[in-house]
């Protein structure tokens, strides 16, 4: 499962989102920078699908008639279908295609998010020990202290031993052997039994050290938890209201058919599943990906309404403009 967050495409997001942190000099800015970017390329197939499923709405009562007609002849029944959806140019399968697109690019940018925490951790640890912890640049979003660690008030705002050992047995694939070596000459692993183990009492006192440079220490001398919760709470809800009024709403939006009945339950399940399962996530992941989740949901609602009353006024107006010419007045 490995290439569907490390691919191409979460490589081509990580050099992106270094290339602008180069220029707006914040990762937070160039992760909201890029989520809206990707947003907006992705505003025509939006856009079509939206058109596409107000032509399955309106199909509706045509399509009920067909199954009533065709109840005892179901081969049939397709054909007519079929052909209906020629004839009004609907396609019953386009709303997949965005839906998976989007996944894919969540994949790719959870793997780029777990690269650069990859880099941005490693490059903190070994700049406090070659250059001293008053080099070291933190990157933080308001009230999140450390952009690569989860926006949790159960994580400090650095790794401790522990889970630092941890971070490099899971991305060990991520790193590579002369950055594990430079680890070691630095006095802060050891991996001579094949199992790469952290020296504690030296990883221990250079976090510590960095905590205290960057103010990451209370005024009782205890570390900062890293945040509040916040941003994995808003991906859900982000979420749930990109889903609820965002999109297109189920009801109204079917064609009717028993399929359609089952789907519109299915999506009403997976309404509530989903933002659970993205606030889940967002607590276990490091607050950049988080960040990330959290803008591309709200820019899917404020955009999916903005589309939706847009194609909703101009149906509006096609209708006026088809029965007008046809209605005369008469004073007789």
């Amino acid at each position: 499962m490995g290439f569907l967050y490390h691919n191409f495409l979460s490589d081509l997001f990580g050099m992106s989102l270094n290339g602008l942190a180069g220029l707006v000099t914040e990762y937070a800015i160039a992760i909201i920078l890029l989520t809206i970017f990707i947003r907006m390329a992705l505003m025509p197939i939006d856009i079509k699908m939206r058109k596409n499923q107000k032509k399955m709405a309106e199909l509706g009562p045509q399509m009920q008639s067909l199954q009533k007609r065709y109840a005892n002849d179901p081969a049939q029944l397709q054909k007519k279908q079929r052909e209906l959806y020629k004839k009004m140019g609907a396609q019953p399968l386009l709303g997949c295609l965005p839906m998976l697109l989007q996944l894919f690019i969540l994949f790719a940018f959870f793997g780029a998010m777990r690269d650069l925490q990859s880099q941005q951790t490693i490059d903190s640890v070994l700049s406090a020990v070659r250059y001293g912890t008053a080099n070291v640049d933190i990157s933080s979003f308001i009230w999140v202290h450390n952009l690569w660690q989860p926006d949790t008030v159960f994580a400090l705002t650095m790794p401790t031993a522990n889970d630092f050992a941890t971070f490099l047995q899971t991305n060990a694939d991520f790193l590579s052997p002369q950055i594990l070596y430079q680890l070691k000459d630095c006095g802060l692993v050891d991996f001579s039994g094949n199992v790469i183990s952290i020296v504690q009492p030296t990883y221990s006192a250079i976090m510590n050290s960095i905590s205290v440079e960057q103010g990451f220490v209370s005024e009782n001398g205890n570390l900062l938890v890293n945040g509040a919760c916040i941003l994995p709470i808003l991906s859900g809800v982000s979420l749930f209201l990109a889903q609820k009024f965002g999109g297109a709403s189920t009801a109204g939006m079917t064609t009717g058919t028993e399929a359609d009945q089952s789907m519109a339950g299915t999506n009403k399940i997976f309404m509530y599943v989903f933002p659970v399962f993205s606030a889940y996530i967002c607590f276990t992941s490091n607050a950049a990906f988080a960040l990330y989740w959290t803008v591309s949901s709200l820019y899917a609602f404020a955009q999916g309404r903005i589309i939706t009353n847009i194609l909703n006024k101009k149906s509006g107006k096609d209708k006026k403009t088809k029965i007008s010419p046809n209605v005369s007045v008469s004073n007789s």
